[in-house]
């Protein structure tokens, strides 16, 4: 009898996966929103989110950036101020505060960021009870009447 089968490969080597990393803030950033950017993803874990939600990360944190800077500058001034010629009338800084808030509302339902959203995706709250219906039984499975 001659050789059998074929001559045995060298070991498979497995590469290791690499490392999950903590997304970078982008350049351009104020220190304010990179700060904000920072502590907003370090609260989830490494890959939660996903490259295109860089960009809604961002904004979400030069929101918060600036509505820290106006809510500042309302404590400072107050929300009314008085004009030169006698004239009250409301800070712009309010208005802006209010723009930049509607702002991270919104973003922070879209990246998930809201504690709802955030424990619905990790499976920690349960399904409301649905409340029993009056109608249950009526069609397809209810109880027929007797015929007599």
């Amino acid at each position: 009898m001659g050789r059998r089968g074929p001559k045995s490969r060298p070991k498979v080597r497995f590469i290791e996966p690499a490392e999950k990393r903590y997304p970078v803030p982008p350049r351009g950033m104020s220190k304010n929103a990179r700060t904000v950017f920072h502590r907003v993803v370090r609260a989830f874990p490494p890959d939660h989110f996903r490259p295109y939600q860089y960009d809604l990360l961002r904004v979400f944190s030069e929101a918060s950036a600036l509505h820290k800077k106006s809510m500042s500058e309302i404590n400072k001034n107050g929300a009314v101020i008085t004009q030169s010629n006698g004239i009250t009338k409301v800070n712009p800084w309010v208005d802006i505060s209010a723009k930049a808030a509607s702002t991270m509302t919104s973003l922070s339902v879209k990246l998930s960021l809201t504690v709802n959203a955030t424990l619905a995706n990790r499976g920690k709250v349960p399904e409301a009870p649905r409340p029993k219906s009056k109608r249950d039984g009526l069609l397809f499975g209810g109880k027929k009447p007797k015929r007599t």
